[in-house]
């Protein structure tokens, strides 16, 4: 039995909590169990347009604000969501799976996130010009788009929603946030919680429901200005051409394919480390994971040898039963089979399997979506698990013996979001860095995402770019004032 009473959340629009229009409701089941932990109302179209017209009146009196007044608001608002931090952490790992630990964690992260943006807000700075007569004055000023749609996905459900919400706010733009049904108790109560804290009514709006009906609808809504979302590439696709015949503005942050290249003379403990900590984190349900390893055909072995050890020590588990265990279930039962498919297709063409493979044996693990953090060795290129997005804990290990071959591994994908670095020399660190073909690069160490450096995605791993203070301005459009004086 569930310890845990459901969560029965409403839609959050212009600052009240309401049903759907027709009362319909979706439930909202637990990956370690399977047993129903929440429900959320099925949006219909006529809540879809309340949401967009609250967000609408609301943008009038928030654009309107300084972004000092901003600055003050959002703080206030993020305050008192830090004091909810245990209840919304919960909400997380009931329907995400991520131990308690993390998803408290991710709460004040996302509240971090958001103080950092209303910080950036007051530094956005216009400029003046020069002009070609001395009658002209020439100025610039940024100004907010609009209302956001904001698309946001499972895997971490509230931290990817501030990535959004921060620069949004900031710039005085008011939101229609749109979470995945895998996972929308988190993200909606989230929401409730900023406007509870001091954030006016209409300024941050939450639907749930169908993402084919309601996502499409509010990427096509004449007033909606922009759109930003995280998911797979082909869903970036999609958005992108349905935004295209409004010409709005878009910005996605898309799937990954992660390289890791460890040099042979490479400090072996961290790289082992940190191979563990993006490889099988949130159980590699991350675009930031490392999938795939490259290493120096003279310290594989030993690498190998040292990412077994950690790997078959991590602790797997319900993670709110124990809320520091390792490893919480996956978030979806796709998650596993996609997993076990990758597994089994490495393993026909000839890799081997170190550790892992398949879930944990045990009744514990019987009704969740558990798999072991899993190692494979002797892949090449045309493994499914060297070339698509695994999402799950698999990583698999090639060697290389030349620098120009580790590079040419690396690039050879339709991906390009974060690559990983393990050398002391700074010569290889400055020229792996600058020929990997990814917006980010980590050099021995795993800590991918600051909100001071952009995150880009090259190729087909993005459009546009979240964090940094650069974000804001994906959320701003500029204005040219020219002035004739008499």
């Amino acid at each position: 039995m569930n310890a845990h009473p459901p969560a029965h959340l409403e839609l959050h629009i212009s600052g009240q909590n309401r049903p759907a229009t027709d009362g319909a409701r979706q439930e909202v089941h637990s990956p370690a169990t399977g047993e129903v932990v929440g429900s959320v109302p099925r949006a219909t179209s006529a809540d879809l347009e309340a949401a967009v017209q609250a967000a609408h009146t609301a943008f009038q009196s928030w654009s309107a604000l300084t972004s000092y007044e901003r600055e003050k608001i959002i703080r206030r608002a993020t305050a008192h969501v830090r004091t909810q931090a245990d209840y919304l952490g919960r909400l997380m790992a009931l329907e995400q799976g991520k131990p308690l630990a993390q998803s408290r964690s991710e709460i004040g992260g996302a509240c971090d996130t958001l103080d950092y943006y209303a910080a950036e807000g007051v530094r956005v700075e216009g400029w003046t010009n020069p002009t070609e007569d001395r009658n002209y004055r020439s100025w610039v000023q940024y100004q907010p788009v609009g209302v956001c749609g904001l698309i946001t996905p499972w895997n971490y459900p509230v931290s990817l929603l501030s990535w959004k919400l921060g620069p949004a706010l900031a710039a005085g733009c008011t939101v229609v946030v749109k979470p995945t049904s895998v996972t929308p108790l988190s993200p909606l109560a989230f929401c409730a919680a900023l406007t509870a804290g001091g954030l006016p009514a209409g300024v941050a709006n939450a639907i749930t429901g169908s993402g084919s009906v309601l996502g499409e609808a509010l990427i096509q809504h004449r007033l909606v200005a922009k759109i930003a979302m995280t998911g797979s590439s082909d869903t970036g696709r999609r958005i992108l051409g349905l935004a295209a015949a409004q010409l709005k503005k878009v910005s996605l942050e898309l799937g990954g394919q992660c390289p890791a290249i460890v040099c042979a003379d490479a400090d072996l403990d961290l790289a082992a480390r940190m191979i563990i900590y993006k490889g099988f984190r949130n159980c590699g349900q991350s675009c930031s994971s490392i999938n795939r390893v490259y290493a120096h055909t003279s310290i594989h072995d030993a690498l190998v040898e040292r990412v077994r050890v950690l790997a078959e020590k991590m602790s797997i588990g319900d993670g709110l039963t124990d809320p520091q265990v390792d490893l919480g279930p996956m978030a979806t039962a796709d998650g596993v089979q996609t997993s076990l498919a990758h597994v089994h297709d490495a393993v026909s063409l000839g890799a081997t399997l170190i550790t892992g493979g398949a879930a944990p044996a045990g009744e514990a693990f019987a009704r969740g979506h558990y798999f072991r953090p899993t190692v494979l060795t002797q892949c090449t290129p045309e493994m499914k698990v060297m070339r698509d997005e695994t999402f799950g804990p698999v990583v698999g290990f090639q060697t290389f013996d030349t620098t120009e071959s580790a590079i040419a591994l690396a690039n050879d994908t339709a991906y390009g979001l974060v690559a990983y670095v393990f050398t002391q020399d700074f010569n290889a660190t400055v020229r792996l860095s600058e020929a990997l073909e990814a917006g980010t690069v980590c050099v021995n160490h795993g800590a991918v995402n600051t909100n001071y450096g952009p995150y880009a995605g090259w190729k087909d791993s993005g459009y546009g770019l979240e964090l940094s203070r650069r974000a804001v301005f994906e959320y701003l459009k500029p204005k040219h004032i020219k002035v004739a004086l008499r």
